[in-house]
């Protein structure tokens, strides 16, 4: 008999503690974790049309070759990473049969694609002061003039390597780090949100 395997987040212990500690309403940055999505690294040759209009065909969207920038469609987002890299996050129910169709679709085009769930993790910020306290150990200009929705970049928060992209307004970023820095990253946001609150997101 084949025993199930009990997955835990990065930061189980850290969502544990933190239920319930802070109200969302008045604070100024909310965090939700969003663990166990499908992390799925792409590279390919984003001017050949074969490789682009497969990969957009399989995921209903256009592959975004822009610097710098994000498609999001049903849950599904696809962030460009360098000329020939990208990756695909997509929800956990989803990541099996969408890695199975790239690579049905794309098996006569030169590609690789790596399942890098496990590595990594996902965390949903907004709020009223999100911008701020991003801006406190980012160099990135988070000005919604400069940086806005479907922009991503990779940068660092505090002395973590993050990949950050604003996915909605108001504004709403998603924040991917690795599974090894995401408690450095979670008390790095409590610390630097101190002065405005930080609660977290159901």
């Amino acid at each position: 008999m084949r025993e199930s395997i009990l997955r835990e987040s990065p930061l189980v212990r850290l969502n544990r503690a933190s239920s319930g500690a802070n109200s969302a309403a008045g604070a100024g940055l909310i965090v939700r974790e969003k663990a166990f999505l499908g992390h799925l690294n792409l590279r390919g040759k984003a001017e050949d049309p074969h490789f682009a209009g497969a990969v957009g065909v399989v995921m209903g969207d256009e592959l975004p070759i822009v610097a710098n920038t994000l498609t999001e469609l049903n849950g599904v987002t696809m962030y460009w990473l360098g000329p020939d890299e990208w990756l695909i996050v997509t929800p956990d129910e989803s990541r099996n049969r969408i890695e199975h169709d790239l690579r049905r679709a794309l098996a006569s085009q030169h590609f690789a694609l790596t399942d890098v769930s496990g590595g990594q993790t996902a965390l949903h910020l907004h709020g009223s002061r999100v911008r701020d306290v991003l801006a406190k150990g980012c160099p990135i200009d988070f000005h919604p003039r400069v940086f806005g929705i479907g922009q991503c970049a990779q940068s660092h928060l505090g002395k973590a390597t993050v990949l950050i992209g604003q996915i909605e307004g108001q504004p709403h970023f998603e924040l991917i780090v690795r599974r090894s820095f995401a408690e450095y990253v979670w008390t790095w946001l409590e610390a630097a949100a101190e002065e405005y609150g930080m609660a977290v997101g159901a």
